[in-house]
């Protein structure tokens, strides 16, 4: 068994003025030499997009499974599939981006700056039709029980990912705990405190902490204060 913790000061940052971007992993600009992936999960981006219509503008995107997480604030998207609408607060975005796409998001709000996660796989297949879906996940949803978010046969009304991925949120009162089961055995288990101090395999964890667990079935997750994490159970290969 391997384990794998990630604090959140040691996560790379960027200020481009418009965002200021956090990167626990990354191929191109990994914040540790080892810390451009873990298995298929290639890019985790916390970004923290600066009001009045700042975004990024149209780019491209193939052969990637790009899942964004609104945790605070409100994202206008469009794109060249002509998907055009605003994610609020705690929308869950998935773009299965296959043979090509391009897309924008930008701010919605000209007050309330945007905290989202972006997190991206490689793909099951290559070069699918492109697919763009969107949930929100209510908190009501997620007290005090792991929400499915995201799966690969929209199991729960998750929305369906081109790989074998499930991805949970749940909402958790201090002193509760639960027990996380992977689906598949050559599965790798990311535990991500959005807000919250929680602790796993003796690993205390605290607000954007990750922790990656190898070669376990399952884990023992305790929440040291009223806590928001992402469970990600991802391909190691």
């Amino acid at each position: 068994m391997d384990i794998i913790y990630h604090p959140e000061q040691t996560r790379g940052f960027r200020d481009m003025g418009w965002i200021k971007l956090y990167q626990s992993f990354h191929p191109n600009h990994p914040p540790a030499p080892n810390r451009r992936n873990f298995g298929v999960l290639v890019v985790f981006d916390n970004g923290h997009i600066m009001p009045g219509g700042k975004g990024f503008g149209m780019h491209p995107h193939d052969n990637m499974e790009i899942v964004s997480v609104v945790v605070q604030g409100a994202m206008v998207h469009s794109d060249t599939a002509g998907h055009n609408g605003v994610n609020v607060e705690n929308a869950i975005q998935l773009i299965s981006a296959g043979t090509g796409v391009q897309h924008s998001e930008y701010n919605y709000s000209d007050s309330v700056e945007i905290d989202n996660l972006q997190i991206w796989f490689l793909p099951k297949v290559n070069n699918i039709a492109p697919r763009y879906q969107t949930m929100v996940s209510e908190p009501a949803d997620r007290d005090g029980k792991l929400q499915l978010l995201i799966s690969p046969n929209s199991a729960e009304d998750s929305l369906e990912i081109n790989q074998n991925v499930w991805m949970y949120r749940g909402t958790f009162k201090a002193g509760s705990h639960i027990h996380f089961t992977k689906k598949l055995p050559d599965n790798g288990i990311y535990l991500y405190v959005i807000n919250g101090n929680a602790s796993a395999e003796n690993q205390l964890l605290a607000y954007r902490d990750g922790l990656g667990i190898i070669g376990k079935d399952s884990t023992e997750i305790a929440f040291e204060s009223d806590t928001d994490i992402l469970i990600i159970d991802v391909p190691m290969h």
